[in-house]
């Protein structure tokens, strides 16, 4: 690691749960984490966009891992155009095709096997279902039982892909955010952004009229991506049902407080389902 940045008379552009976004030279901004506890997640993410060059995937480039403040962070490529998100708020009616495009990109993804140091993808849901505040023993159990028949697999998986982690740039769509990678089941992944979209939380300061049109755009995004991912993908819809219910249980450990009500309303209907013997297949559509 290179000798300490200062972060004094860098023009702070943008904040993040765990990083800041500095300018730091011509075509260059610094990630900086937050917290020293951020440190390792920054270290992370930066071996994780070192692993995609060349990959079928476009992500800025990454070029020195280095430290700032005190903090781990890493130099890399500026990208000044809007995401996806910002695109689909300006026209509305575009919804639809960036969620096609949403599709193919997240099947990209999909296809790269996963790098050997990645976070294995059940091992964090165990660790973040069996932190859950919001769940009860039993609950926990009966949910760690299906994380534990559920398949391995070694998919590169993003951990947060929906369209504010996408930015257009030249007509390029570039994928952002990489903290959260890990490898597994592919199905894990489809479903974690089905959720994502599916459920928006109420942020401070957001009128009830704006999280109303935001949910039922957010609702069509995340039903045209997933008949879209269905189109390209044989899906198993059981198990994404099922991995649908992992993350669900998952976001109510790390999520925000806003969406963990929905999220609980989802875990006790599946739950309900399970202990009468129902099946499982189209209990994604329950979301």
């Amino acid at each position: 690691m290179n000798s300490n940045i200062r972060l004094e008379g860098l023009n702070l552009i943008a904040r993040g749960g765990q990083a800041d976004i500095y300018e730091f030279a011509e075509g260059k901004v610094l990630r900086v984490g937050r917290r020293p506890q951020d440190n390792e997640r920054i270290r992370y993410e930066y071996t994780v966009y070192l692993s995609l060059a060349g990959k079928d995937v476009i992500v800025p480039k990454a070029f020195d891992l280095v430290e700032a403040g005190g903090l781990s962070a890493f130099i890399m490529e500026r990208l000044t155009g809007p995401s996806m998100m910002d695109l689909i708020k300006a026209n509305p009616l575009s919804a639809r095709t960036k969620a096609r495009q949403l599709a193919e990109l997240h099947l990209r993804i999909g296809n790269i096997e996963a790098p050997e140091q990645v976070t294995d993808v059940k091992a964090k849901a165990r660790f973040c279902i069996g932190k859950s505040d919001a769940l009860s023993e039993a609950e926990k159990e009966k949910i760690m039982t299906l994380l534990k028949i559920l398949p391995e697999g070694s998919s590169l998986c993003h951990g947060d892909f929906h369209p504010g982690n996408i930015m257009v740039q030249d007509g390029k769509n570039y994928i952002i955010d990489w903290s959260a990678a890990s490898r597994g089941d592919f199905h894990a992944d489809i479903a974690h952004s089905y959720i994502l979209m599916r459920v928006v939380p109420k942020v401070p300061h957001m009128s009830s009229i704006m999280h109303f049109f935001q949910k039922r755009i957010g609702r069509a995004i995340a039903s045209t991506y997933l008949s879209n991912v269905a189109r390209q993908r044989r899906i198993d819809y059981r198990n994404l049902s099922r991995w649908m219910l992992i993350n669900a249980a998952e976001r109510t450990y790390h999520g925000m407080r806003s969406e963990k009500e929905d999220l609980l309303v989802f875990i006790k209907r599946y739950l309900n389902v399970l202990d009468h013997g129902g099946k499982e297949g189209a209990l994604y559509q329950a979301m």
